[in-house]
């Protein structure tokens, strides 16, 4: 009631009113408004904000309440706010249980010349603008400078934050806003809630937190065959972040029926073994190990290529450098050695496609524009159909003549680029960098932890049986991983569990080996002796005096060395 108090709240109020701050100084002193003619003068001060205010409002229709929602509601109304329509049609048809709100929501679109609407159609048109959304369509009523900002409204200290986001980003927290709005209508079908429920995490993905209390809830009492519902969901619009998460919770529930075939399909979380992200198919792989079949599935050869792939993951990056010539590819993988990959040369197609599928630390490809054999496009097909380079990152280094086909190939492919072959020795760091910019690769901490882990489950898969046919066909991995030392613990668990004449050898020489630490070479003499007890000599006779042959040779070498020597004959010699 004090004149004086509101004219200088007035003058403020047109101080701030030309840019985005001054419109969020408006709104958050709307929020805190308690007279209506405060609330009417600062209410006709943001009318002169836009386009400025326009995003702010939807922040603030979808997360705030009471008297400020009414009074953002009109807001929308006066600045005729198409934006606006999905959430005051939904307030009209009971997603809002304020009357007062309601009034003002009804007012609202009559002043957009719309009629009010009925539940099925708040649906269909949340549903459509969904669509929108999914096809790329953002809005076009914000300002050129806040093109990366997305802003949201925190009810409870009436405060707007903005937050710098890529558009693909904001893509996928304006659908999850709207998707919010599905639940907040009267009984929401099964597709709807499903449909929120992806969006929920894939926005939580983006902003790097975790889902709400209430979306984590509602997750949390849904079976097995919903979530698996939601699950091949996840799978088919690539929504990688709520595949994951559906995944553990299955694994979570340990129900035989998260991998029972579906109309003589895989189950989705068997599927998800195979998918090109690493993420996603580690946690569909833990979950089918909490799950513990006893019994085979469809699908269930899935489980050990994902073992062993996550066995052979640690060490050092590799790259392979596919080019037409071998000066070429020979000289691309000296220059990445330099940088620290792993880096195999290749020249043709055939040759190029085969190692890199082969390569279980693979990080990075490179190509060369007129690599045959078969030709570049055909190359790129067959990588990025396998689930093991489904993702990689690969450049295609092209001549001058071939730049163009490459460009072209990169433009429907995300973590595809096309590049002018490098003249100078320098330009390969620039390459690299680019290329790990385009997918994300698992830090080698995470990469070790997941080898443990792979690690004993199948030693556990070993002790206490299984259903999986295939399990020992890719055992020699074990080759590489038993000379990691964060992993010869656990592969020395396995190893006298596989029952295999390869397993039996790589024990004998583990122990055999004055270069391996004497208590490494003793728990492999331990473990040789509990395979030869459990399934048999299976070394050949020309193995065995081989190891003779070792013996008689460590005449000079350290106590501890003969004793071993001597523990590994007298284990040969008992059978």
């Amino acid at each position: 009631n004090d004149p004086a108090a509101r004219q200088r709240h007035a003058a403020r109020v047109d101080l701030a009113a030309t840019s985005t701050p001054g419109a969020v100084a408006c709104l958050e002193a709307l929020a805190q408004a308690k007279e209506d003619s405060a609330r009417t003068n600062i209410m006709l001060a943001l009318v002169e904000m836009r386009p400025e205010v326009d995003p702010l409002l939807i922040a603030m229709l979808a997360d705030s309440h009471g008297q400020v929602r009414r009074d953002v509601a009109e807001l929308a109304g006066y600045l005729q706010l198409s934006e606006s329509i999905p959430w005051l049609a939904a307030m009209v048809a009971g997603a809002e249980p304020n009357p007062n709100v309601v009034a003002a929501a009804q007012s609202a679109l009559t002043k957009l010349n719309l009629s009010m609407p009925t539940i099925d159609e708040v649906r269909e048109l949340i549903r459509n603008e969904l669509h929108r959304l999914q096809l790329g369509v953002l809005t076009n009523s914000r300002p050129p400078r806040d093109i990366d900002f997305w802003w949201i409204y925190d009810s409870l200290d009436g405060k707007l934050q903005s937050q710098n986001q890529p558009a693909e980003a904001r893509k996928i927290l304006a659908a999850a806003r709207l998707s919010r709005l599905l639940l907040q209508l009267p009984a929401p079908p099964a597709e709807d809630r499903q449909s929120a429920l992806i969006y929920a995490y894939q926005a939580a993905r983006e902003l790097e937190q975790n889902p709400t209390a209430e979306v984590q809830q509602w997750v949390a009492e849904l079976d097995t065959s919903t979530l698996n519902e939601a699950l091949d969901e996840a799978l088919r619009n690539n929504s990688l972040a709520a595949a994951q998460a559906f995944a553990e919770l299955l694994g979570k529930q340990s129900d035989q029926a998260a991998i029972a075939s579906i109309q003589n399909r895989p189950a989705p979380l068997v599927r998800a073994l195979t998918h090109t992200d690493q993420s996603l198919r580690y946690a569909a792989l833990q979950a089918i190990m909490q799950i513990a079949p006893q019994r085979t599935f469809a699908g269930a050869s899935g489980v050990p290529k994902a073992l062993w792939h996550f066995v052979a993951a640690p060490g050092t990056p590799q790259v392979v450098t596919g080019a037409a010539t071998t000066a070429r590819a020979n000289l691309w993988a000296g220059q990445l050695r330099g940088l620290g990959f792993a880096a195999t040369p290749t020249t043709n197609g055939r040759d190029t496609i085969h190692t890199a599928i082969r390569s279980p630390r693979l990080q990075l490809v490179l190509l060369d524009s007129d690599i045959n054999r078969p030709l570049l496009r055909e190359v790129v097909f067959q990588l990025r159909t396998s689930p093991h380079t489904g993702q990689i990152p690969i450049a295609i280094l092209s001549s001058p003549e071939n730049l163009d086909r490459a460009q072209s190939l990169a433009r429907h492919d995300q973590w595809l680029l096309a590049l002018p072959t490098p003249q100078q020795a320098d330009a390969m760091q620039s390459i690299v960098d680019q290329l790990t910019k385009l997918s994300h690769y698992d830090s080698a901490e995470e990469r070790l932890e997941q080898a443990q882990q792979a690690l004993v489950w199948i030693a556990h898969l070993l002790e206490s049986g299984h259903p999986y046919d295939e399990l020992l066909r890719e055992a020699d991995m074990l080759n590489h991983a038993v000379y990691q030392p964060e992993l010869t613990t656990e592969v020395l668990r396995v190893l006298p569990l596989l029952g295999t004449a390869a397993s039996q050898q790589l024990l004998v020489n583990l122990a055999s080996t004055q270069a391996q630490p004497i208590e490494m070479r003793q728990q492999a003499a331990t473990g040789l002796a509990t395979s030869v007890k459990q399934f048999g000599k299976l070394l050949t006779s020309h193995q065995i005096l081989r190891q003779y042959d070792r013996y008689n040779a460590s005449e000079t070498a350290d106590a501890d060395t003969q004793e071993v020597l001597g523990q590994v004959l007298d284990i040969l010699e008992a059978q």
